[in-house]
């Protein structure tokens, strides 16, 4: 019996399909994704395909690819969150082939598919396509490289053949140096490291074809290189090849958020790997301590790939002064590959089986019981029209596992539940939230009252958003009091209350045209997310009509 064949595996995807479509467009949110949005727009407004600008001054930090990626989509698509989210859509496409085919290459057809629809229905992966930031696209990259480095590795094809898969390695390396700098290079070489390790592959590990490598590479990411050198000389260069990553590690640009919790990444994963979480860890820490049992030697059958990436790059980040929970993402392919080999052979024997059935039923209820409370508590679902695609996706969900073998029944299970969390909450729960960012709700405003965006402005010092930038498609502009008097025509002005305070106090005629609560719905807590608490967490921003009158 094969746990996942290629209906089971299209199945999966298809109830995993609507999740995806959903979070394709929610709006952008205020900090990260709508703020690399508007360095994109800069370059497609602009045409200065070499240098990346925010809020008029030079963006000194993350490499070029998302930006021209979604630059290229908005050319296309015009200016949308859709556009937006394309790239990372596909690179994460792309992430789950590489893993599917990586699980393929390193054990069996059916862990490859099990791998690939794991990394698909993992609450992380979703999310990635929905608040856009590098992840999905260096989650890809890094896919890309490891699996075709390992091609080569292991290939017995002819020279040009393995030529092809280095190659291809080498775009990946790039295309993960493009997204976040030397972490996309570092984490596929030394997955290949530990691979070739493990196996005592001495030839494969000294082949002088390695160089080449570093060559190709080297090529392919020079339009970066090139880019950080025109805007910023050998100080962009040095920085992109060296301190980008190491500075974020040791906290040193941006503070050090999570420094002193040890298991930040440890309980992030609890919940980012949801509806695996669980049984990952199981796989790990049981397959770990058989490796350490046998005191690494080589058996047959294993691979070190996996566990060893897992080890050594948990390590790395866990150790970082500057943790954030999406650092976890590149991972997660190696957690679905580990945990897909470990699985399909407990799947096929019946005690195995009930054992692994109580461990994921609890995964699974947390999972159902956070869907109720989202939806049930905090954002209530109202649309009926909505109600009923979820139970019809629930209705799916039961009939296909209805309908499997007894070992493919708990990843359907898995599967439809994750569906039908992320369904729900791409479709109910985000739209309500994103109702409480005032900058795209303001944007919206602006655009459905027909005002001229060339004379849209913020208050200086008294709040501006990202959204609403995105949502207008300008930059928004910044006035000091004092530039008002040079208008001789009224002029809107983004603000909060303190600059509605400022305006009114300095003279100025003012006329509200819209206002909209406002919090910063990328850092959730407690009190936001109780109905009866949540006005007590709000601020309220403003559309005005300035002078002129």
């Amino acid at each position: 019996m094969q746990t996942v064949n290629i209906k089971r595996t299209a199945a999966c995807y298809l109830l995993l399909l609507a999740a995806y479509v959903g979070g394709a467009f929610v709006p952008l949110m205020n900090n990260d994704s709508a703020h690399h949005a508007n360095i994109a727009l800069y370059i497609y407004q602009t045409g200065e395909w070499t240098r990346l600008v925010t809020q008029g001054q030079d963006y000194f930090d993350k490499p070029h690819l998302l930006f021209w990626l979604a630059a290229a989509s908005f050319k296309v698509f015009g200016v949308n969150a859709f556009a937006y989210k394309l790239p990372s859509l596909l690179f994460s496409l792309l992430a789950v082939y590489a893993t599917t085919r990586l699980g393929q290459l390193l054990h069996t057809v059916a862990v490859g598919r099990l791998a690939g629809i794991v990394l698909a229905s993992a609450l992380a992966f979703v999310l990635a396509n929905n608040d856009v930031r590098m992840d999905a696209l260096l989650t890809g990259s890094i896919m890309l490289a490891t699996w075709q480095l390992a091609a080569f590795v292991a290939s017995e094809e002819r020279e040009q053949g393995r030529w092809r898969h280095l190659v291809l390695g080498g775009l990946g390396l790039a295309l993960g140096f493009a997204t976040k700098g030397m972490i996309g290079v570092g984490m596929p070489l030394i997955a290949i490291f530990v691979h070739l390790l493990y196996r005592r592959d001495w030839a494969r590990l000294l082949d002088v074809r390695w160089l080449a490598l570093g060559l190709i590479t080297l090529a392919f990411a020079s339009p970066v290189l090139y880019a950080y050198y025109q805007q910023f000389g050998e100080r962009g260069v040095k920085f992109i090849l060296w301190a980008q990553n190491v500075e974020r590690l040791s906290g040193e640009r941006f503070g050090k958020a999570g420094a002193d919790d040890p298991l930040f990444f440890v309980h992030s994963f609890l919940w980012a790997f949801l509806p695996w979480a669980l049984l990952a860890i199981w796989a790990v820490c049981s397959d770990g301590v058989r490796l350490v049992r046998a005191r690494l030697q080589l058996l047959a059958g294993d691979e070190m790939l996996t566990l060893g990436t897992i080890v050594v790059m948990f390590g790395v980040i866990s150790l970082s002064n500057f943790k954030l929970p999406h650092y976890l993402n590149i991972l997660l392919p190696f957690f679905a590959i580990q945990l897909a080999a470990w699985l399909v052979p407990r799947l096929a024997h019946p005690v195995s089986r009930k054992r692994l059935w109580w461990v994921q039923a609890v995964a699974i209820f947390v999972l159902a019981l956070l869907a109720l409370a989202l939806n049930g508590w905090v954002f209530p679902l109202h649309d009926p029209l909505l109600a009923v695609g979820a139970v019809v996706l629930a209705a799916a969900g039961a009939w296909l596992i209805y309908r499997q073998a007894a070992g493919a029944r708990l990843v359907m299970a898995s599967v439809s539940v994750a569906a039908l969390f992320n369904l729900l909450l791409n479709f109910n729960c985000y739209p309500q939230l994103l109702s409480y960012q005032g900058g795209t709700v303001l944007g919206q405003q602006a655009l459905a009252l027909g005002l001229d965006r060339e004379r849209l402005y913020y208050l200086e010092h008294q709040g501006r958003a990202n959204s609403f930038d995105f949502v207008t498609a300008r930059l928004t502009p910044t006035l000091t009091l004092a530039e008002f008097s040079r208008f001789a025509a009224p002029v809107v002005v983004y603000t909060s209350t303190s600059g509605r305070t400022a305006l009114e106090a300095a003279g100025l005629a003012v006329e509200e045209l819209a206002r909209s609560a406002d919090f910063r719905v990328s850092r959730l807590n407690p009190r936001f997310l109780d109905p009866a608490r949540r006005a007590q967490t709000l601020e309220t921003v403003y559309l005005l009509r300035v002078g002129g009158q």
